[in-house]
């Protein structure tokens, strides 16, 4: 099936929505078999997943062998899998720059109890370049997506930690306000962790929640805006 703009947007939505993915590399131990194990994940500011993995871990010897690797998200909870969305990453993984604190601040705010890792067990970074995505919406919604039409770079990887410091310090009844209203949730702790150009995520009582612009957004003053708006609500 052809792909449209809006279909390449529904995957990255679901992408965006979910935290926990299925990674499969090639088994060094029993030659010529996928090796499937679960994986949290977050997005790079290009819009391809970063992993943390550890160097003594099965998948990570498997990619040092061979990083041609997938990453199979899927919506979480969902009553019918197989009515549900679901999306194959197929890419190649490579080890990130241990020296990039940019990143590790991104993923420590998604995952806080990973950061008794980063001494320990010898994790480190990978970033899954995408080749191409196969998305699944449904019955009759099955299409592949290429590269140039799923990654949509970040605008914020520059202001990101600003927004973030300021909502977290500043508008907290805010952010209990999008949880309460928006997502028909009731929490007492929510922190924002990360916002791009076509919404937001909070970390709420421990649990991730996502929330899509109504369209996509490129500047401070636009995510300003969108945010008071939602407040608003």
């Amino acid at each position: 099936m052809a792909m449209t703009t809006e279909q390449a947007r529904i995957a990255r939505r679901l992408l965006n929505q979910q935290s926990m993915g299925v990674l499969s590399t090639h088994s060094m131990d029993v030659t010529g078999y996928p090796f499937g194990s679960i994986t949290p994940y977050i997005l790079g500011y290009n819009g391809e997943p970063i992993i943390f993995i550890s160097g003594i871990a099965q998948h990570t010897r498997n990619i040092e062998s061979n990083s041609k690797v997938s990453l199979i998200v899927f919506e979480q909870n969902a009553v019918d899998p197989q009515a549900s969305g679901r999306l194959t990453w197929i890419g190649d993984a490579e080890l990130l720059n241990p020296t990039d604190t940019t990143i590790r601040r991104r993923y420590l705010r998604y995952f806080p109890s990973a950061a008794s890792y980063l001494a320990t067990h010898d994790f480190a970074f990978y970033t899954i370049h995408l080749r191409r995505a196969r998305f699944i919406g449904g019955f009759g919604q099955i299409y592949w997506i290429e590269a140039a039409a799923m990654l949509l770079p970040n605008p914020f990887r520059e202001t990101e930690t600003q927004i973030i410091e300021h909502m977290n310090q500043d508008h907290q009844k805010a952010l209990l306000h999008y949880c309460k209203i928006l997502k028909n949730v009731n929490v007492t702790d929510v922190t924002m962790t990360g916002i791009d150009g076509e919404g937001f995520d909070l970390l709420a009582d421990g649990r991730k929640l996502r929330f899509d612009f109504d369209s996509p957004i490129n500047t401070m003053e636009e995510a300003r805006a969108e945010l008071v708006r939602l407040a608003r609500q």
